[in-house]
């Protein structure tokens, strides 16, 4: 199995924070690539992050409502092996 990080995107030089606002998925479910996962706040919008792979949630790594930088891993997806 492998791993597929999901982490908190760069949309632009002012955004060097955001916040988990909700998860729409718990850990150890399956999610399907393009499914969205996760409700973010940055300081210009609203942002659902979608699942980057197929496979298994992991664990959810940051807490809702705290302030986190750009670049953090949220969470990662255990991708099946083909």
């Amino acid at each position: 199995m492998s791993r597929v990080e999901l982490t908190v995107p760069v949309y632009g030089m002012a955004d060097t924070e955001s916040v988990v606002l909700r998860w729409l998925h718990q850990p150890g479910e399956r999610v399907r690539e393009g499914e969205p996962v996760v409700d973010i706040e940055t300081a210009k919008a609203e942002v659902t992050l979608e699942s980057p792979a197929t496979g298994v949630l992991g664990p959810q790594l940051v807490e809702i409502d705290v302030e986190i930088p750009t670049g953090t891993v949220l969470t990662w997806i255990e991708v099946d092996g083909e």
